[in-house]
């Protein structure tokens, strides 16, 4: 019984050790469920939008709306580097700083394509 706990307490201890080799190497890792840059970038609709300024993601439920802004959790009245959430939609979020109204889309438009055929 002593040399199991013997062996048990060795080897959490080689563990414990050999860990933060393994998390700086993952550190480098990409995400792979992170959505391509293009997706993640905010893009303007009339003003010209801050860079620093990230919208992630938009809840809405029946009794609240939050949208994620640079990782923090907000709802119309919050404010966001000097910026009031003045409203909370499903596909984008208005911020007001000033005068000024910013429109920040949860995904970039994407420009209408048209076919056409090919010619033999």
């Amino acid at each position: 019984m002593f040399r199991r706990q013997v062996t048990v307490l060795v080897f959490g201890m080689l563990l414990a050790v050999l860990m933060p080799a393994n998390r700086s190497s993952a550190a480098s890792l990409p995400d792979p469920t992170r959505p391509p840059q293009r997706f993640v970038a905010p893009v303007a609709s009339g003003s010209a939008v801050p860079k620093n300024w990230q919208l992630g993601a938009i809840l809405i439920a029946p009794q609240r709306r939050v949208a994620v802004i640079n990782g923090r959790s907000l709802s119309v009245g919050d404010q966001v580097s000097g910026a009031k959430v003045v409203a909370i939609e499903s596909d984008q979020v208005r911020l007001r700083r000033g005068s000024k109204e910013f429109v920040l889309d949860l995904l970039p438009k994407r420009p209408t394509v048209t076919a056409v055929a090919e010619k033999e």
